[in-house]
């Protein structure tokens, strides 16, 4: 046996093992530590507790109700920009995707701005005294939050739909109504479903906003930060986060079943989209919602930027400088930790990704299938198990990392592995292996092979996934909030204290330059994308322009 060949898939094995395996099987080890023994008693105390029990299946609706939400907004919103020639579509679309930028203690802050007991509009212009801390402001703010996943998601095969099928029904007799719904959201079917499966994932791992926004609601991911952080009961927040697993990873596998099946639909039916036809009662309605959708999400982001600017929102809008005192009193720090976290998580996640995915992909070995599983993995764990899990595998010897700048950077880099994986993949099986193969053929070892010839091709995909990496790692809390310390704090923990002691304005400030630094990753994300198109496009004129 060449034992070279199983080196470097040894290492990185050992890598996931310790980093994703263990601290998932330290979580479910402690849920079942019942007083130095092993047995089921936490789990029955917690289903049997009727307080606990209206917390499990309290997040099972929330997420469904959000999950559905989320999903129609996006049906919608997909139809009106990519089925109609209505006006406002480019508005649509950004309005669509802009939550992307927007961390989700942002939304939940601007939403107080607006909706709670002093709000700008219940308040100030209906004359409202509306408690918002319930369940129904949960759902709202996740559907708002997680619109811009079933949008993207409904749009991508939506836009792969080849319009001689929708032809083939007119030709038939079939009004364009009829197309929509014959034709159209059956094949919409894959996408749907999955929308709804990965927004009920992310609504089920959310912490942040039923902490918030919940009041006396709560979640299974909030509920065990209560119980973690409020009472110290690490068993019991362990449990709760070993149930909250269990529907993770069921919702998981149903959307890769879906995901993989949706994937030969969509090849056999690419083509040229079309638009429909669609009578003006449709049409209006499609365009109302999205115009609806669209203004709330506006509102939400000039709220914060109101906020930040103003003595007091709701009571004194005299223009103020006075709230971004705090960053140099303490936001430095926590900006260039999270500057530099975010840095090292995109460098580091993005090289790990396509070695990973080189291996998967490229090398035949033995447990090829447990590395995919396990890298794939942490996109179901929720961040709550993640963070409770690195406190109970890394707070002492030999592996004591418990309030180091690494453990922050592994649980980071750990949670964006998978969109690695999955980008590095993507580019390496579109590939052929025939360069790789005349590479070997003139002497070059695997890792020049790598170097010079995988590398230089995954480029574009290694950047993209490098910056979202960087701009979900300026909006994450979920996970490190349990492993931070005064030492290490990043802005959005910042943002998210800021918003418990009640000092909105301070929150503001912050959520600017958590706003920017997003901003300026996604920017750097489409001019890259845009990059490609135009050398793309310029490869196939230049093509055509020099054929006989």
């Amino acid at each position: 046996m060449n034992w070279r060949k199983y080196l470097l898939p040894s290492i990185i094995l050992l890598l996931l093992v310790l980093f994703v395996a263990y601290p998932t099987f330290s979580v479910l080890f402690k849920s079942l530590n019942v007083d130095g023994r092993i047995g089921l008693d936490n789990f029955i105390s917690a289903f049997s507790n009727p307080r606990t029990a209206g917390t499990i299946w309290g997040s099972v609706l929330v997420a469904l109700g959000s999950a559905s939400c989320s999903t129609f907004l996006g049906l919608v919103i997909s139809l009106t920009v990519f089925k109609t020639m209505l006006p406002l579509r480019r508005l649509f679309t950004a309005a669509a995707i802009l939550p992307m930028i927007i961390p989700g203690f942002v939304s939940t802050l601007s939403y107080i701005f607006l909706f709670g007991r002093n709000g700008l509009i219940t308040y100030q212009l209906l004359g409202l005294d509306w408690d918002i801390y319930s369940w129904k402001s949960v759902v709202i703010i996740q559907t708002l939050d997680f619109t811009t996943i079933a949008f993207l998601l409904i749009s991508a095969v939506l836009a792969g739909i080849d319009r001689r099928v929708e032809d083939a029904a007119r030709n038939l007799g079939a009004s364009e109504f009829q197309v929509l719904r014959t034709v159209t959201l059956p094949l919409l079917r894959p996408g749907i479903f999955a929308a709804m499966l990965l927004v009920f994932l992310r609504s089920m791992a959310d912490f942040g906003t039923p902490l918030t926004l919940g009041g006396r609601f709560d979640t299974l991911a909030s509920a065990s930060y209560t119980q973690l952080i409020g009472t110290y009961n690490m068993e019991m927040a362990s449990t709760l986060n070993v149930i909250l697993l269990v529907f993770c990873l069921a919702v998981f596998w149903f959307y890769s079943r879906i995901q993989s099946g949706g994937s030969n639909i969509r090849l056999q039916i690419q083509g040229h989209r079309k638009v429909l036809g669609l009578n003006r009662k449709v049409k209006a309605t499609l365009w109302g919602i999205s115009l609806l959708f669209s203004t709330v999400v506006l509102m939400l982001l000039a709220s914060v930027f109101l906020a930040a600017f103003t003595k007091h929102l709701g009571a004194n809008y005299s223009l103020t400088l006075e709230h971004f005192l705090i960053l140099p009193q303490r936001g430095w720090n926590s900006i260039m930790n999270t500057v530099i976290f975010a840095t090292v998580t995109s460098i580091v996640m993005s090289l790990l990704g396509i070695i990973i995915a080189y291996l998967v992909t490229r090398i035949e070995f033995r447990g090829r299938k447990i590395i995919d599983l396990l890298t794939t993995l942490p996109f179901a764990i929720p961040g709550t198990l993640m963070g409770v899990g690195y406190i109970l595998a890394f707070n002492r010897a030999p592996l004591l990392l418990t309030g180091t700048w690494f453990i922050i950077i592994a649980v980071t880099v750990i949670r964006e592995l998978p969109l690695g994986l999955r980008s590095g993949a993507s580019v390496l099986l579109q590939q052929s292996r025939s360069i790789e193969d005349a590479s070997a053929g003139l002497g070059a070892s695997g890792i020049t092979t790598f170097r010079h010839i995988i590398l230089p091709l995954a480029r574009p995909a290694l950047l993209v996934s490098a910056l979202y990496a960087f701009v979900a790692t300026v909006q994450t809390v979920g996970a490190i909030i349990f492993v931070i310390n005064p030492g290490n704090k990043v802005l959005s923990v910042d943002v998210f204290e800021a918003i418990y002691r009640g000092d909105i304005g301070d929150a503001a400030a912050l959520s600017m330059v958590m706003l920017l630094l997003a901003s300026l990753g996604m920017l750097a994300i489409y001019i890259i994308s845009r990059r490609e198109v135009m050398q793309s496009w310029f490869r196939r004129a230049l093509a055509a322009r020099t054929s006989p």
